[in-house]
């Protein structure tokens, strides 16, 4: 199964934490304290036993972070610790602000694949296709036994603002190019008025102006109205949830859009439409596939549960957990990316690990090209290539137009 690798940021780098302990904190008239103290005085004196005693040399740093690890590992895959760099690049991507080199890779067993070049990125003025075959890196040919690294050492490139060679292979030319990391601005919403005035939008994430752009296209299209809308949210991983809320509420006029449920209080939340609407008595149709994931499997719900859009595609991922970014009090600036919450669609269904449903099912293989696909959509009107889950959401809307 292909699998979609982002490299547009660097997230790897080494976590320096410190522990502090503090006898004075023990306290015969609170136990839990007590017990706490006293577990971090045993974790303490674990890390300095090996330290000093084991037979190979490890650092205090590589076994703090080896204790750090070992706590997220009883965690879901979706928590995690964020040094610095980590969160800051967390932030810069919620705002759409990366850094690095701006192409996605596809990998597979034989070659790495450009997915995509981000339009105005270092990528993009460099010549970079979709389809290109990456067939060396800084020199190092790529085979399938060294993929991750070649991946590895491209990250780290970029986040040490160091410019890379590519050699590259277009059908039957091979070229090489040389690129440097940049600051770039992605934008996560395409639009596109198509023939019979049907709208067109592909988000390919809920980043902090998601609900604008959003915004800015529905009230564009209003005057005339459009005949009918696709939202194509395929192989859209989620992001923030705010963002998927507001642009349900953009389309309900009262009723509920989601509710999150978790241990602590402030976790526990429903969110409900305001009145009026940006678009109404107007066929909507979703396009999900199995890359489709928690903001974006919010959104299809709230419009299918309240009967205004009928899904088109594959079922969705099923990422049913929210996520919140805790900052660090003692290391200050790092963060603490936590599962605080599950939550429901307003017919209050969990979607954790079962995904959505599509009411029209159009099933595409693996290795499929729907990115490249949207892509051309939202550029020229109609795929390039055969779509047949677009195809599908255009006659569904042209039926209930007639």
């Amino acid at each position: 199964m292909t699998r979609l690798m982002r490299y547009v940021l660097i997230l790897t780098t080494g976590i320096v934490i410190g522990i502090s302990l503090s006898v004075a904190s023990y306290s015969p008239k609170n136990p839990r304290r007590t017990a706490a103290a006293g577990d971090l005085i045993l974790l303490h004196e674990v890390i300095e036993t090996v330290e000093t005693y084991y037979v190979d040399q490890l650092s205090h740093e590589q076994l703090v972070n080896a204790a750090i690890g070992g706590i997220f590992n009883m965690l879901d895959s979706h928590s995690a610790f964020l040094n610095v760099a980590q969160a800051n690049d967390m932030q810069s991507s919620n705002r759409g602000e990366y850094y690095g080199f701006g192409f996605e890779v596809a990998t597979n067993k034989q070659a790495l694949i450009i997915q995509t070049a981000f339009p105005d990125s270092p990528a993009a003025t460099a010549g970079l296709q979709t389809g290109d075959k990456i067939l060396a890196y800084n020199q190092q040919a790529v085979n399938g036994n060294n993929q991750q690294q070649i991946l590895d050492q491209i990250k780290l490139a970029a986040q040490q603002k160091q410019p890379i060679k590519l050699q590259l292979a277009r059908g039957q030319t091979t070229f090489e190019v040389a690129i440097k990391p940049a600051s770039i601005r992605l934008h996560s919403v395409q639009a596109k008025l198509l023939a019979d005035n049907i709208g067109y939008l592909r988000i390919t994430h809920f980043q902090q102006d998601t609900a604008q752009d959003v915004q800015h296209w529905l009230q564009l299209w209003q005057q005339p109205q459009i005949s009918g809308l696709v939202l194509d949210l395929r192989d859209n991983p989620g992001g923030l949830l705010e963002q998927a809320v507001a642009i349900a509420d953009m389309f309900l006029d009262q009723g509920v859009i989601v509710a999150t449920q978790g241990r602590y209080i402030n976790a526990n939340e429903v969110f409900y439409a305001s009145a009026g609407t940006q678009i109404s008595k107007v066929p909507v149709v979703i396009i999900i596939n199995k890359g489709s994931a928690s903001a974006a499997e919010i959104l299809t719900a709230a419009l299918h549960d309240h009967q205004l859009a009928t899904v088109v595609g594959e079922t969705s991922f099923g990422k049913g957990t929210v996520q919140s970014l805790i900052p660090n009090l003692y290391d200050r600036g790092s963060m603490i990316k936590l599962t605080t919450a599950r939550y429901t669609t307003p017919n209050g269904k969990m979607l954790d690990t079962q995904g959505i449903e599509p009411d029209i099912k159009v099933t595409l293989p693996d290795g499929d090209d729907s990115l490249t696909m949207a892509t051309d959509i939202a550029r020229v009107g109609y795929p390039v290539k055969q779509d047949q889950q677009f195809n599908a959401a255009i006659s569904w809307i042209e039926t209930h137009n007639q």
